[in-house]
């Protein structure tokens, strides 16, 4: 090995010290995102109690659902996307850049909406409140764009770690839905991360996991069971995912209005919830208390009433999510899960030798559904490995969450978290062409040194500067630097060869002046679009006010392209 190989080694691991020391302040900071969020839902959700009971207290929701986009969309002046959504598109877009107010807008609007009875969850808020803990993190210590995505990762990890008691899950979630991709330079400051963030957490939130599950015995038999209740749990997950998209889909003219026909909408949404939960007040809020009763083992509850109570909670968690409400859908999938499992397993007659208990299929399916509505079958499967304890399922819950994401697949194109960006062609993964060819300018593939002529000048002229360059396409420019239009000498052969008509033509009559031109700040995905659409090999680059600054060469492009594909792609093969 040389010494220049050497040296680099020795840089890139102390490169990954370095992230891994950045990775433990972001644990420390996410793990905070996580307490405050979780604690102080709790505990506004049980002040609010006696309000609740009050003759008006179905209303309670709808003013919170107002006031927590009023805060997100005025307060703190951001969109109001579901909040992994626009993790995935500063992953993907934006070199792992989040504003810092972000650390507080989905924090202060997913608390009071939860707490005052939305029905949502409070892991997506944290993901995104805690993503933009590291990428503040990144933005102080100045790091280069990749490795301050890595940063807003772990913040990511570090908080769904912390809420959920569950530093697995979080590693995973971060890995599979965030940054997809997994590679020994990710993985390592994901998982301090997520240690940090998730020993703090339990420090001050306790050692408990989110749920308490008994102990199963299943047999052989039940996995069969398990194939039918994992395509079940496929199902629920797309109509879930369906219906809120179909609800955005039709308040969207309402949404238009505006920062307060978007509170309006939103406060409709919680309204219905508020009525929902006067027949059903388990409907309301995260829910979490139905799952331990399911885990435990709702035997004198029959398997209709479950369904209605399943049915409750989805059309709550619709006219939450659906109205742009702030929450994720983590919990929501766990108690429709729950619910689901209970209603199998009671259906099958379980607790009399030929099936497992209800409480068994109600841990399967809280993983299913979660795999299914977001098509990440490990987070699904680890997340209710590591909140329940339920080790001894590992078979049949891997085969529920596995059979509910095909399922998923098969009939929805892209998962919850990831469906707007990618139908809007936002979503762009490591190491896709999209993401390479995003990821550079053309100012960066620029020939500066193109050949130009002035305006006034005859193909005579023209002629004259051949013999110092092997350059096709020259630039026909003002006086003023502006480009006016582009002449190819391979369509002009015949002219230039003819002595006379060279002399008296002058370049402004054979130039092409519709020439398509990109900016310098333009991609090379850009600029690849505008080279199959007019066909051309050559393209000029122009500054705003039209000055020329060079051209472009297809043939440039796809270089640059071959060189980073094997740079991003040398990683994963390690």
């Amino acid at each position: 090995m040389t010494d220049d190989k050497v040296h680099h080694a020795h840089g890139a691991r102390a490169d990954l010290w370095i992230l891994a020391g950045l990775a433990a302040l972001v644990g420390v900071a996410s793990s905070g995102v996580a307490v405050v969020l979780r604690g102080g839902v709790h505990r506004l959700f049980d002040a609010l109690g006696p309000m609740r009971d009050q003759p008006l207290g179905f209303l309670l929701p709808a003013v919170g659902a107002f006031f927590a986009v009023w805060v997100i969309r005025v307060g703190f002046k951001e969109k109001g996307s579901h909040g992994v959504s626009s993790v995935l598109e500063a992953v993907t877009r934006k070199g792992g850049y989040l504003p810092r107010r972000s650390i507080f807008s989905r924090l202060v609007g997913s608390l009071v909406n939860v707490a005052s009875g939305g029905s949502a969850g409070l892991e997506g808020p944290t993901a995104f409140s805690a993503a933009a803990v590291g990428s503040a993190v990144g933005g102080v210590a100045r790091v280069a764009q990749r490795q301050r995505t890595l940063l807003l990762a772990c913040g990511v990890a570090g908080g769904i770690g912390a809420i959920f008691n569950a530093p697995l899950t979080g590693l995973i979630f971060a890995t599979e839905v965030v940054l997809a991709e997994w590679t020994l330079a990710s993985v390592i400051p994901l998982g301090v991360s997520a240690i940090v963030a998730t020993e703090i957490g339990r420090a001050v939130l306790g050692s408990e996991g989110a749920f308490t599950a008994g102990t199963y015995e299943w047999s052989s038999s039940d996995l069969g069971w398990s194939v039918l209740l994992g395509a079940l749990c496929g199902l629920l997950s797309v109509a879930l995912v369906r219906a809120i998209f179909k609800v955005e889909s039709l308040t969207r003219s309402r949404r238009r209005g505006g920062p307060w026909g978007l509170c309006m909408v939103a406060a409709g949404g919680g309204l219905l919830v508020g009525l929902i939960g006067l027949a059903s007040p388990h409907a309301i809020g995260e829910g979490y208390g139905v799952v331990g009763e399911a885990l435990s083992g709702l035997t004198e509850t029959g398997p209709w009433i479950l369904l209605g109570m399943l049915a409750a909670k989805f059309v709550a968690t619709t006219a939450t999510l659906g109205t742009r409400a702030p929450g994720g859908i983590f919990a929501p999938s766990l108690v429709l899960g729950a619910l689901l499992g209970q209603a199998f397993g009671t259906l099958l007659g379980g607790g009399e030798g030929w099936a497992a208990d209800p409480s068994f299929f109600a841990l399967l399916a809280m993983a299913g559904c979660v795999a299914g509505a977001m098509q990440a079958p490990f987070t699904g499967i680890f997340l209710v490995l590591e909140t329940t304890h339920g080790w001894d399922q590992v078979l049949p819950l891997v085969l529920v969450a596995v059979i509910s994401a095909l399922v998923s697949r098969t009939f929805l194109r892209h998962s919850f978290y990831t469906w707007n960006l990618a139908e809007e062609g936002r979503l762009l993964r490591p190491g896709t062409d999209r993401r390479i060819l995003e990821d550079f300018r053309v100012a960066e593939i620029l020939d500066s040194d193109a050949p130009m002529v002035p305006e006034g000048s005859t193909l005579e002229d023209l002629a004259a500067l051949l013999p110092e360059t092997r350059r096709n396409h020259f630039a026909v420019l003002d006086p003023a630097g502006r480009l006016l239009g582009m002449l190819d000498i391979t369509t002009l052969r015949g002219i230039i060869l003819d002595p006379d008509l060279r002399r008296l033509t002058p370049v402004e009559t054979a130039m092409d002046s519709d020439v398509p031109m990109v900016g310098e700040l333009d991609s090379l995905q850009s600029a690849l679009n505008l080279f199959e659409e007019s066909g051309s090999w050559v393209l000029p680059v122009v500054k705003e006010d039209g000055s020329f600054l060079g051209t472009v060469s297809k043939s440039t492009l796809f270089d640059r392209y071959r060189r980073e594909l094997i740079v991003q792609t040398a990683p994963r093969a390690e």
